[in-house]
């Protein structure tokens, strides 16, 4: 970073105030002194409705006078007025379908871009999205995937990337969430019903997205055919219960399991299996905004120490080394924020930053949460396509 850089503020901008980004992102950024919001936009004057956590939210006059931004309702509107602006970059937090138009009128004006995941619904609008991303190597593109820049996350994948676990020839994980209410309620229809162009819509789209960014981060592994199974919510139709055989194009195989719907402990079931032709890896834990386990009561708790679940990796040498911490999404809502968000600021500041999550990691998931919608209709495992030079 520059030594202008050093005494930046980054000036932003979020492109969608429902409650995620009036329950996280807007107070993280507020907890900064290294960044500015200068505006915010919705085209709903009382956003949230119908979202997933519609009680943090307040109408648009509020919250622009609460974090002294001034109010826009369209992205267009917002980069029209970027001489008096200034902005350097944007967060855009709107719901699946709009990714690509919102996150490409970002890139095309030459901001950095902070995306809530997942990249898109809909291959041919991630491929958009990825292309702009490629033409564009001096502008960030991150995706909100806040699992993927935990140090467990990191510690996996340089072990991977330093050959650790030599050739990678299987993977087993699952991921379980206690969203039930969210994928089987009529009220919240943008996370269970189909919108547009998109194949399906449910745990996939919702949860299983953080699955596949992780991994593909971790290995750079390429899906090539995609097999699933689906148990689909009585009352909406959204995939609760997604059972998945992954072939990736180097050969090696990835069974997922993906949970929509289990007792709410105050935690997410994340395990991670990676095995290799000289090691084997596992990153496995409960998972809420740091680690988590189950006390004697029956309640989750924050948990520190060397009884904390962590990450693993054992090699054919007969090595056995123990790594940081299992934690997944960063849920810290008085903090000033998870890894991406401090990686796009830092972009924004013209600094240095790790990708955890970008248009490659997006794109791939995006393609292979599509074949897995196709293959539980056809019955039989589909080609993924669109990823192939990613």
């Amino acid at each position: 970073m520059t030594d202008e850089g050093k005494g930046k503020k980054a000036r932003v901008a979020v492109v969608g105030c429902g409650g995620w980004s009036q329950g996280w992102h807007l107070p993280n950024l507020s907890n900064r002194d290294d960044a500015q919001i200068v505006a915010l936009v919705d085209k709903s004057d009382v956003p949230g409705v119908g979202g997933c956590v519609p009680t943090l939210c307040v109408p648009m006059d509020q919250l622009c006078a609460k974090y002294n931004a001034k109010r826009y309702r369209t992205v267009e509107e917002l980069l029209a007025d970027d001489d008096d602006l200034k902005l350097d970059g944007v967060l855009v937090a709107v719901p699946h379908a709009y990714h690509s138009t919102v996150g490409g009128a970002v890139l095309k004006a030459g901001k950095h871009l902070l995306m809530e995941k997942p990249m898109s619904a809909d291959v041919d609008d991630a491929r958009e999205l990825f292309v702009l991303s490629r033409d564009r190597p001096s502008q960030a593109f991150l995706l909100n995937n806040t699992a993927n820049w935990q140090p467990g996350m990191i510690a996996a994948y340089e072990a991977v990337k330093n050959g650790t676990l030599g050739e990678l020839k299987h993977i087993s994980c699952v991921f379980a969430a206690p969203l039930g209410w969210l994928f089987e309620g009529e009220e919240h229809a943008s996370w269970n019903k189909k919108h547009g162009t998109m194949v399906g819509n449910g745990f996939a789209w919702g949860q299983f997205s953080h699955t596949f960014s992780w991994l593909f981060k971790v290995t750079g592994l390429t899906p090539g055919s995609v097999y699933c199974v689906s148990t689909p919510s009585e009352t909406t139709g959204a995939d609760l219960y997604d059972a998945v055989v992954i072939t990736c194009t180097n050969g090696c195989t990835i069974n997922a399991s993906g949970v929509g719907t289990c007792p709410d402990k105050g935690f997410k079931i994340v395990g991670n299996w990676l095995f290799g032709t000289k090691g084997m890896l596992s990153y496995n834990g409960l998972a809420g905004s740091d680690n988590v386990k189950i006390d004697e009561a029956g309640k989750s708790k924050a948990e520190e120490g060397a009884s904390c679940p962590r990450l693993e990796i054992w090699t054919s040498e007969g090595t056995h080394e123990l790594g940081p911490p299992v934690q997944f999404e960063h849920l810290d809502q008085d903090g000033t924020g998870p890894g991406s968000l401090n990686a796009w600021i830092q972009a924004c500041r013209g600094g240095e930053y790790f990708v955890g999550a970008g248009a490659v990691e997006g794109l791939k998931s995006v393609c292979t949460i599509d074949a897995m919608y196709r293959s539980a209709v056809s019955g039989k495992a589909e080609s993924v396509r669109g990823c192939d030079d990613a």
